[in-house]
Protein backbone atom coordinates (compact mmCIF):
# COMPACT_ATOMS: atom_id res chain seq x y z
CA UNK A 1 0.00 0.00 0.00
CA UNK A 2 2.89 2.39 0.82
CA UNK A 3 4.43 1.80 -2.58
CA UNK A 4 1.13 2.62 -4.24
CA UNK A 5 0.89 5.96 -2.40
CA UNK A 6 4.53 6.77 -3.16
CA UNK A 7 3.94 6.11 -6.86
CA UNK A 8 0.75 8.16 -6.76
CA UNK A 9 2.62 11.04 -5.09
CA UNK A 10 5.38 10.96 -7.72
CA UNK A 11 2.85 10.94 -10.56
CA UNK A 12 0.93 13.84 -9.07
CA UNK A 13 4.16 15.88 -8.71
CA UNK A 14 5.06 15.20 -12.34
CA UNK A 15 1.57 16.21 -13.47
CA UNK A 16 1.55 19.50 -11.55
CA UNK A 17 4.61 20.88 -13.38
CA UNK A 18 7.02 20.42 -10.47
CA UNK A 19 10.58 21.22 -11.52
CA UNK A 20 13.66 21.01 -9.29
CA UNK A 21 15.28 24.33 -8.40
CA UNK A 22 18.50 23.58 -10.28
CA UNK A 23 16.89 22.08 -13.37
CA UNK A 24 17.49 23.83 -16.69
CA UNK A 25 14.89 26.37 -17.70
CA UNK A 26 14.06 28.08 -20.95
CA UNK A 27 14.61 31.59 -19.57
CA UNK A 28 17.64 33.55 -20.74
CA UNK A 29 18.71 34.29 -17.17
CA UNK A 30 18.78 30.60 -16.26
CA UNK A 31 20.92 29.91 -19.32
CA UNK A 32 23.49 32.47 -18.18
CA UNK A 33 21.73 35.54 -19.54
CA UNK A 34 22.18 36.98 -22.99
CA UNK A 35 25.99 37.06 -22.52
CA UNK A 36 28.03 33.99 -23.42
CA UNK A 37 31.55 33.75 -21.99
CA UNK A 38 33.84 31.83 -24.32
CA UNK A 39 36.11 29.16 -22.77
CA UNK A 40 39.50 30.45 -21.56
CA UNK A 41 42.58 28.21 -21.71
CA UNK A 42 44.04 26.64 -18.55
CA UNK A 43 42.99 26.17 -14.93
CA UNK A 44 43.15 29.90 -14.25
CA UNK A 45 41.08 30.48 -17.39
CA UNK A 46 38.47 28.05 -16.15
CA UNK A 47 38.29 29.85 -12.79
CA UNK A 48 38.09 33.24 -14.54
CA UNK A 49 35.30 32.06 -16.84
CA UNK A 50 33.26 30.72 -13.90
CA UNK A 51 33.73 33.99 -11.99
CA UNK A 52 32.70 35.98 -15.08
CA UNK A 53 29.57 33.87 -15.52
CA UNK A 54 28.63 34.56 -11.89
CA UNK A 55 29.30 38.30 -12.23
CA UNK A 56 27.38 38.54 -15.51
CA UNK A 57 24.36 36.53 -14.35
CA UNK A 58 22.41 39.75 -13.71
CA UNK A 59 23.43 41.16 -17.09
CA UNK A 60 24.94 44.45 -18.20
CA UNK A 61 23.26 47.83 -18.74
CA UNK A 62 21.90 48.16 -22.25
CA UNK A 63 22.78 44.61 -23.31
CA UNK A 64 19.53 42.89 -24.19
CA UNK A 65 20.59 41.11 -27.38
CA UNK A 66 22.87 38.05 -27.36
CA UNK A 67 26.53 38.95 -26.82
CA UNK A 68 29.79 37.04 -26.59
CA UNK A 69 32.64 37.86 -24.21
CA UNK A 70 36.12 36.74 -25.28
CA UNK A 71 39.00 37.07 -22.82
CA UNK A 72 42.70 36.52 -23.41
CA UNK A 73 44.34 35.79 -20.07
CA UNK A 74 47.99 36.25 -19.17
CA UNK A 75 49.06 35.32 -15.65
CA UNK A 76 52.40 35.21 -13.90
CA UNK A 77 53.87 33.98 -10.61
CA UNK A 78 56.66 36.17 -9.21
CA UNK A 79 58.80 35.38 -6.17
CA UNK A 80 59.23 38.58 -4.15
CA UNK A 81 61.32 37.60 -1.12
CA UNK A 82 63.58 34.70 -0.27
CA UNK A 83 64.68 33.03 2.95
CA UNK A 84 68.39 32.54 3.71
CA UNK A 85 68.15 28.94 2.45
CA UNK A 86 66.90 30.15 -0.95
CA UNK A 87 63.25 29.16 -0.50
CA UNK A 88 60.60 31.72 -1.38
CA UNK A 89 58.93 33.48 1.54
CA UNK A 90 56.64 35.90 -0.33
CA UNK A 91 55.14 35.59 -3.81
CA UNK A 92 52.77 37.44 -6.11
CA UNK A 93 50.26 36.36 -8.75
CA UNK A 94 49.58 38.96 -11.42
CA UNK A 95 47.02 38.55 -14.19
CA UNK A 96 45.97 40.61 -17.17
CA UNK A 97 42.77 40.10 -19.13
CA UNK A 98 42.23 41.57 -22.59
CA UNK A 99 38.52 41.32 -23.32
CA UNK A 100 36.11 41.99 -26.18
CA UNK A 101 32.33 41.98 -25.72
CA UNK A 102 30.91 41.45 -29.20
CA UNK A 103 27.24 42.08 -30.02
CA UNK A 104 25.17 43.12 -33.03
CA UNK A 105 25.21 46.80 -32.07
CA UNK A 106 29.01 46.94 -31.73
CA UNK A 107 31.91 45.78 -29.62
CA UNK A 108 33.38 46.96 -26.33
CA UNK A 109 36.96 46.10 -25.42
CA UNK A 110 39.54 46.80 -22.78
CA UNK A 111 42.41 45.52 -20.66
CA UNK A 112 42.20 44.92 -16.91
CA UNK A 113 44.85 43.83 -14.40
CA UNK A 114 44.69 42.20 -10.97
CA UNK A 115 47.33 41.11 -8.48
CA UNK A 116 47.41 39.04 -5.29
CA UNK A 117 50.39 38.79 -2.94
CA UNK A 118 50.77 35.92 -0.49
CA UNK A 119 53.13 34.57 2.11
CA UNK A 120 54.52 31.12 1.42
CA UNK A 121 53.80 28.75 4.34
CA UNK A 122 56.68 26.80 5.84
CA UNK A 123 54.87 23.44 5.88
CA UNK A 124 55.44 20.80 3.23
CA UNK A 125 53.40 21.43 0.07
CA UNK A 126 52.14 24.67 1.60
CA UNK A 127 53.39 26.64 -1.37
CA UNK A 128 51.14 24.69 -3.74
CA UNK A 129 48.03 25.34 -1.66
CA UNK A 130 48.93 29.02 -1.24
CA UNK A 131 49.51 29.40 -5.00
CA UNK A 132 46.19 27.73 -5.83
CA UNK A 133 44.30 29.95 -3.39
CA UNK A 134 46.06 33.07 -4.68
CA UNK A 135 45.27 32.18 -8.32
CA UNK A 136 41.60 31.68 -7.39
CA UNK A 137 41.42 35.04 -5.60
CA UNK A 138 43.18 36.78 -8.49
CA UNK A 139 40.76 35.35 -11.06
CA UNK A 140 37.73 36.42 -8.98
CA UNK A 141 39.18 39.92 -8.65
CA UNK A 142 39.98 40.06 -12.38
CA UNK A 143 36.41 39.00 -13.23
CA UNK A 144 34.99 41.74 -10.99
CA UNK A 145 37.23 44.33 -12.61
CA UNK A 146 36.32 43.21 -16.14
CA UNK A 147 32.59 43.40 -15.38
CA UNK A 148 32.98 46.76 -13.60
CA UNK A 149 34.88 48.12 -16.60
CA UNK A 150 32.20 46.82 -18.97
CA UNK A 151 29.46 48.43 -16.87
CA UNK A 152 31.29 51.76 -16.90
CA UNK A 153 31.84 51.69 -20.66
CA UNK A 154 28.28 50.60 -21.44
CA UNK A 155 26.65 53.13 -19.13
CA UNK A 156 28.80 55.98 -20.50
CA UNK A 157 28.27 55.20 -24.15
Amino acid sequence: MRQFFAALLLLSLAACGFQPVYAPSSSALAAGGPITVEPIRGRSGYKLRRALQEELAIGLPGVTEPATLNVILKDNLTRLAFKPDGAASRSSISASGRYVLARDSGAVSGVVDAQTDFTVPTGPYGDIAAQTSAYDRTMRELAKRIVDDLRLQLSAG
